[in-house]
């Protein structure tokens, strides 16, 4: 197999016609083939000059020059699309930034973490340096850093928060108000609804008046152990408690105002029971029980308390005691009897063992008796009448012979009951009328049958006169036949048919 050679670009020979010699196309062909040949020396001219003659102008460059053009071949410079990358990146991490800095958990931070929040805006605002000049890579190691340092003031800031407020406490303890605000404000800033925060905050803020309300109560207080001037103790007790008002959690404050409180109680205390011992000598013994009853108030288990009650127990129980005494005296020289007898019962339940009321008691009683016995002759001297009445009124009379002068009343019955039973022997004349047809019958004298008039002689007394006859109805009648009434004129007969 034969195969054409032919240059670059052309058909080969086979394949084209070949025009005749002389003609236009022969000559044009010629020109072109003689044109193709001088382009291809002309390009080897130039190939050879670049490989002999290039060197010897490099050669002969300046060393500056040489080493400048060596960096520029050796710098890789970043394609466009790398760099496009990193610059996408860098934008990223700037909005990660934003967004973590705009998290509730940093709301403050420049307040209560100034350094480091300080310190990541300078990163930040050195990767916006390093954004504007083209320096993308970084920009975006500035913007990861700095995002970094919110990150971790976030995952610290529970902890920050405790150990602020705990310095905060111990700063106010220490009443450095100064560090305890703003520390408590730190702790608020990091959480605006701290409740111990806000506590702490509002406590430190008044310290400074509290600090000044103890020192005014002090001063109050050294004057009155000076003085032994009670209402400067109460003027003490006024500004701590002014302190505790505006901080009630001010132990100091709270100690002090105790311990005031207990001076004054105190002195009240021993107020009170000198005045109630006082009281208790002069026998002032209702101002005795109010002056104790306020120490007991105060201190009920001192036994100075108990101690004085026991006395004034005692001297009221006296004073009661004397008290139902002279009351039944007074009952006894009225010969009210009853009264005196109540009066002695009083005084025997306050103390069984008391003799006058005992003695007392046993002769009222015995009085009481008496006039009852008396009075039941005296109420009606009709009883004596009978016999066995008239036999005790008799022997009563004869067993109280002798009065006491001071009982008149006593006297004057005995008299009265003496004259009655006088009285109740001496013979009264009784008349009786009637119609001779009527039986007359006295009770407890007899019967008297029927007479026209008949006259009876009988002791004074209460007599039942009764009238009986046939066919009429009976009659009775209830006479009192008294000494002094004389003759005493009855007309009884039956004078109703039935």
């Amino acid at each position: 197999m034969q195969h054409d050679l032919h240059p670059p670009g052309q058909p080969p020979a086979s394949s084209v016609t070949t025009p005749p010699p002389g003609s236009d196309d022969n000559k044009k062909i010629q020109g072109l083939y003689r044109m193709v040949w001088v382009l291809f020396a002309l390009v080897l001219v130039l190939s050879i000059g670049v490989l002999v003659i290039l060197p010897s102008m490099v050669s002969v460059q300046e060393p500056d020059q040489q080493k400048m053009v060596a960096e520029r071949v050796n710098t890789n410079q970043p394609a466009p699309l790398a760099v496009s990358v990193v610059r996408h990146d860098a934008e990223q991490a700037l909005q990660g930034f934003l967004r973590l800095r705009a998290q509730p958990g940093l709301s403050g931070g420049e307040i209560w973490a100034a350094g480091e929040w300080q310190r990541a805006m300078t990163t930040v605002a050195a990767g916006d340096d390093n954004f504007g000049h083209g320096k993308f890579e970084m920009a975006l190691s500035a913007y990861q850093d700095a995002s970094k340092q919110l990150q971790a003031l976030i995952d610290g800031r529970p902890q920050r928060l405790a150990e602020t407020l705990a310095s905060g406490w111990q700063a106010l303890q220490q009443n450095n108000v100064e560090n305890a605000i703003s520390a408590f404000e730190q702790v608020l800033a990091m959480q605006s609804g701290h409740e111990e925060g806000r506590l702490g905050l509002t406590r430190a803020s008044a310290r400074e008046q509290v600090l000044q309300l103890m020192e005014q109560g002090e001063q109050s207080r050294e004057q009155a152990v000076q003085a032994q001037v009670v209402e400067n103790l109460s003027m003490a007790a006024d500004a701590y408690s002014s302190a505790l008002q505006m901080d009630p959690d001010y132990i100091p404050a709270q100690l002090a105002l105790q311990q005031v409180k207990g001076e004054l109680l105190s002195l009240a205390f021993q107020d009170a029971m000198s005045s109630a011992l006082r009281s208790l000598d002069n026998n002032e013994l209702g101002q005795a029980e109010l002056a104790l009853k306020a120490a007991m108030q105060i201190y009920p288990d001192d036994p100075a308390v108990k101690d004085t009650q026991q006395r004034l127990l005692s001297a009221q129980r006296q004073s009661t005691l004397n008290r139902l005494r002279r009351q039944a005296m007074r009952h006894t020289n009225n010969e009210s009897w009853v009264a005196a007898a109540k009066s002695y019962r009083k005084a025997l339940s306050i103390d069984s063992q008391a003799i006058f009321a005992r003695s007392g008691l046993a002769h009222a009683q015995q009085r009481m008796k008496l006039h009852a016995q008396l009075d039941h002759y005296l109420a009606d001297s009709t009883r004596l009448s009978s016999d066995e009445p008239l036999e005790n009124a008799r022997k009563l009379l004869q067993s109280n012979q002798t009065v006491a002068a001071n009982e008149p009343l006593l006297a004057r019955k005995i008299n009265a009951l003496q004259q009655a039973v006088r009285l109740a022997v001496t013979p009264v004349e009784l008349l009786i009328q009637s119609d001779n047809m009527t039986e007359i019958a006295i009770y407890h004298v007899g019967r008297l049958g029927k007479f026209q008039q008949k006259q009876l002689t009988l002791r004074p007394g209460r007599y039942t006169v009764t009238g009986h006859c046939q066919g009429f109805r009976d009659v009775r009648k209830v006479i009192t036949l008294r000494p002094e009434s004389g003759t005493f004129t009855l007309s009884l007969r039956c004078e109703v048919a039935i």
